[in-house]
């Protein structure tokens, strides 16, 4: 049995890793290909996974971005052919998608957030395969036939937090500062077709406040190296206040030692969410069920305002890990294994 995944973007690198090793384990022949986008290259070698690099950034301009896509999948599809592959498998990949149909390579396709541009996915896989979150009435809506509609319940960054052990050196490591109030903030991204000026706005307003109080440090993950010079030159950046990581680092560690996180939407707020940390959101797209269902949980906040931001500045006391079910795991690894022997 041979399954191909591909790692489009930072967030499929944690997430598949774990269900490579145990596809691995059950001796299933692992094809892996990635994107050089974001994190996602440095964060495959720190993974230890032997990933094929195909494709890399296109920016935010919406036909370089269809350009770079079609001639990622036709790079993917030369790489691939020949090859006898029992089911592709990707988190909202569409380079592997349509490579995929080129080489009429039977498809499995996960997303989490049906805010995105999903109707790719639920027109051309073969099977999509989402949260139980998601309410059937709305993935109808957006053109999933319900005989190719798979569930899982639960969230997809439960796949991974479940193996999640702290590394005690980490915050020595990263020289963070225990009497500070440790805010990791992930910016809203340039890229993402769903993005929004407010979020931008909204994360400019919040740096100007956390900028001016001297019990707190700042450290940013940010998304490219663009969005690290913005930063950096930004009006309200305070070198002594603020860090910029140059590099990946483990992010569950970093939201481990955290106090909060402040997060431009995305898999990093449900990350600190199941990890139990304190997580605002300043993603102002339209809002995803997984979200929505967080933020009635009590798991995730989403803030309007800047004034908000001051109830959330504070220490926390608990470090425990809230959810750390491995049923999610189970589920899809035993759909995939599932999908590839029909």
């Amino acid at each position: 049995m041979t399954i191909w995944i591909d790692l489009e973007n930072s967030p499929h690198v944690p997430f598949f890793a774990p269900i490579i090793r145990e596809l691995r384990a059950k001796n299933v022949d692992v094809v892996i290909t990635a994107r050089d986008f974001a994190q996602t290259k440095q964060l495959v070698e720190d993974a230890g996974l032997d990933a094929r690099i195909i494709g890399k950034e296109a920016g935010d301009n919406t036909i370089i971005k269809t350009a770079a896509l079609l001639l990622r999948a036709l790079r993917l599809a030369i790489y691939l052919r020949g090859r006898k592959i029992d089911l592709a498998v990707a988190h909202g990949s569409r380079g592997s998608l349509i490579a995929s149909k080129l080489l009429r390579i039977p498809t499995l396709t996960l997303y989490d957030y049906e805010g995105a541009n999903v109707r790719l996915f639920n027109r051309l896989a073969d099977w999509v395969m989402t949260p139980a979150i998601i309410p059937d009435q709305k993935l109808a809506t957006l053109g999933l036939p319900a005989d190719r509609s798979l569930r899982y319940h639960g969230l997809k960054e439960e796949v991974y937090v479940s193996d999640y052990t702290p590394d005690p050196s980490f915050a020595s490591q990263l020289k963070l500062d225990p009497s500070k109030i440790i805010v990791i903030v992930r910016p809203p991204s340039h890229t993402a077709h769903y993005k929004s000026d407010r979020s931008f706005a909204l994360f400019s307003d919040i740096m100007t406040k956390l900028a001016a109080r001297n019990d707190v440090a700042v450290i940013f993950t940010p998304r490219s190296i663009r969005q690290s010079d913005e930063i950096r030159t930004s009006t309200w950046f305070d070198a002594d206040k603020m860090t910029i990581l140059e590099r990946p680092v483990n992010g569950l560690d970093l939201m481990g030692h955290s106090d909060l996180v402040i997060g431009g939407g995305g898999t990093m707020n449900r990350e600190a969410a199941v990890l139990g940390v304190p997580v605002v959101s300043i993603f102002k797209g339209e809002s995803g069920a997984v979200d929505e269902w967080l933020e009635r949980e009590g798991k995730l906040h989403d803030l309007e305002s800047a004034e908000e931001i001051d109830r959330f500045i504070r220490k926390r006391d608990s470090r425990k890990a809230l959810m750390t079910d491995t049923s999610v795991r189970e589920t899809i690894l035993s759909t995939i294994l599932r999908l590839a022997k029909r």
